[in-house]
């Protein structure tokens, strides 16, 4: 009998001794075969598929999102402001653009009166 130390596989050598069966050289170039025809899955995907791949890219997903929330939650303006909607916001913004490129370079505010120069 030959020793167990070089069975290709001792599981199947195992099963095969227990039905009193024969390994053939043909059976075992068929389930080569067939091993071999397999189509492979890559290793990135075995990796992902691992359970602790899986509970470690489940939990950076829930750190991520809660900071996420934790940051977006803050509504902070540079000036002070409390906008009820980023619409609003954005409205007051060109809003000031608007009057700034409308004031005159003298300095004058806008709606203020002004003088012609013309004298009467």
């Amino acid at each position: 009998m030959n020793d167990e130390r070089f069975d290709e596989d001792p599981e199947l050598g195992r099963l095969l001794r227990a039905v009193r069966a024969d390994a053939e050289p043909a059976l075992w170039t068929r389930v080569r075969a067939r091993i071999e025809a397999r189509e492979r899955t890559p290793a990135l995907v075995r990796w992902a598929m691992r359970p602790a791949a899986l509970a470690a890219s489940l939990a950076l997903l829930v750190v991520v999102s809660g900071l996420a929330l934790t940051l977006g939650t803050g509504a902070t303006v540079a000036n002070g402001e409390q906008y009820s909607s980023i619409a609003d916001a954005l409205v007051d913004e060109r809003d000031a653009e608007v009057q700034s490129q409308l004031a005159p370079a003298s300095g004058v505010t806008p709606g203020a009166a002004s003088d012609t120069g013309a004298s009467r």
